[in-house]
Order: structure tokens, then sequence, then C-alpha cells
């Protein structure tokens, strides 16, 4: 059953280091690593090896992004945890939005997956923010033209509750429109782009049994991009028998730097830490037996 949050219950920060299990922190579509940034400092404070790659595509502009697929989200994310599990004992990954897709089929493709964190889970049940034009899509994805040309063009609040966040946000895509900056990654989201989104969901939830390792699931109640159905649905569909939700208010989509960012940090922590803990106790009952 899932678990309402208002001010989440945490752990004590840890003052011991894990410098030998390694977290990867995957962002959304069309976003980049800084999406992360205060979810990746959290954790290295605790002492975890922390690695937040670019997915391919993301990060330069939308011929680049348009000119990948599914498979080359996936392939990149592989590369980065394929890197860090060779220099880690254990390793999570945590995932938001289209990065919690990728999180997913890395758990079924890799044994080597400790845990997931799968946050504003994204498997295409639109929030109220969502505009109903969102219906003609299947359209768009039938003709090759419309998949290249025609985009949908986020506005405010764009996924956040933090009003100074927006402000910054408006001001770096007006920038962007000069040719200055692009450091929140892009706000134009093409249907090319949405029709790679359709079938990497697809994919997951034809796999998402075969994902057997635990898994935290967070969503925003008040999330207006995605709705927590698409939380419920995946949590059902999972095959982990070691799972839980946890749905929190005060914060929108983009949890991990929007008001509760810091409640998010300390819920993923503490799901890291406690799997190691019950990791540690399962080895000392063998040793001693």
């Amino acid at each position: 059953m899932p678990t309402i949050v208002e001010s989440p219950q945490v752990l004590e920060d840890s003052a011991t280091h894990f410098s030998n299990t390694g977290v990867l922190l995957l962002h959304g579509l069309t976003g980049t690593p800084s999406e992360m940034k205060p979810l990746a400092k959290y954790l290295k404070k605790q002492g975890f090896r922390v690695e937040s790659p670019m997915i391919a595509g993301h990060g330069q502009g939308h011929r680049e992004i348009l000119a990948t697929t599914w498979q080359d989200w996936l392939d990149s994310v592989k590369k980065a945890f394929d890197d860090l599990a060779k220099e880690c004992d254990q390793v999570f990954v945590a995932g938001l939005s289209m990065g919690a897709l990728l999180t997913i089929l890395l758990a079924v493709e890799d044994v080597r997956v400790d845990g997931i964190i799968l946050l504003s889970m994204d498997l295409g049940i639109p929030g109220p923010d969502i505009p109903f034009t969102h219906h003609l899509l299947p359209l768009g994805f039938a003709i090759p033209l419309m998949r290249r040309y025609c985009y949908w063009t986020e506005k405010p609040p764009y996924g956040l509750r933090d009003t100074r966040l927006q402000k910054m946000i408006t001001r770096s895509i007006e920038a962007a429109k000069r040719g200055e900056t692009d450091q929140y990654g892009l706000f134009r989201t093409y249907v090319g782009s949405l029709h790679q989104m359709h079938k990497l969901i697809k994919v997951v939830l034809q796999n998402a049994h075969q994902a057997s390792c635990p898994t935290l699931l967070i969503h925003s109640l008040e999330d207006t991009m995605l709705s927590a159905a698409n939380a419920t649905k995946i949590y059902a569909a999972l095959g982990s028998q070691q799972k839980n939700i946890t749905l929190i208010n005060g914060c929108d989509h983009v949890m991990t730097v929007d008001l509760r960012k810091d409640e998010i940090a300390r819920l993923t922590g503490n799901f890291i830490k406690n799997i190691l803990e019950e990791q540690c106790q399962q080895s000392s009952k063998y040793e001693v037996a």
C-alpha cells in the first residue's frame, strides 16, 4: 500500500561513509544532470560514490535529441552503470521521469543493480497541466514530418512549485532563445522524442515483471505533469517482492530540485542505507552459520 507523507520521518544523517557503494542518477527527457544536483550533493555528503551522466542526445539542441532513439538513451546509461559498477561493490540507480523508465530496464538487464529509486514515474498518464491535445499524439507518431517539426513548449510552472526557480528558468529560456545558455535543458519537446518515449514505456511495461531488486517509488500528489496513477501502475507491474510507494505533498513533477528536494534526498539515502544494512545482516547470518 502507498505511504502518504506530509513530513517524511527520516533517519538522522549518518556520518558513515559508503565509498564502495555507487549511486547512478538519471535525469528526465530533455533535461540535464542539473536536475539531479541536489540529490547528488546529499548522497556525496553521505559518502556514496555518485555519477549523474548526460543521457545520449541531451544537453545539446533539438536536432541532437531527435537523432537519438530510446535504445541510444539506454545504451548511454548502461555504459555509465558499467563504469560505476567496475569501481563499486554495490550500485543503486535512481531515475526521474524518463530516467525512471531507463532505471527499470537497467534493473531488468543487469543483476548487479542492488536497488532502484523511481521518482515521478512516467507511463504517459497525464497530470492536469498536460493539454488535451496530447490525445492527438498517435497521429503525430504516424507522420514523420510531424515527429520532426511539431513540438510542445513547456510554460510556467515547468513542473515546479518553487516560484524562485520558475523565474530563473523563464530567464534561462529567454537567454536560450538568444543563444546564450541552455543550463536548465530544453523546454521544447518534439513529437519525435515523445514517440521514442512511447516506445520506451511499452518496453518497460512488457518487462517490468523481471525487475526483482528492492524498489522505492516516490511521487507527488501535486504533480501537474504526471498523475500519481503512473506510480501505482508500475508498482503493480514490478516483479520485486520488496517495493514501496511514498506519496508526498508540497512539490511538483521535478521533485529533485523543488521545494521538498531535501526530503527526497533523505528518503533516497535512507532507502539505500536500509538495503545495505539488510545485506550486511544477511551476510553476517551466513558467516555465523
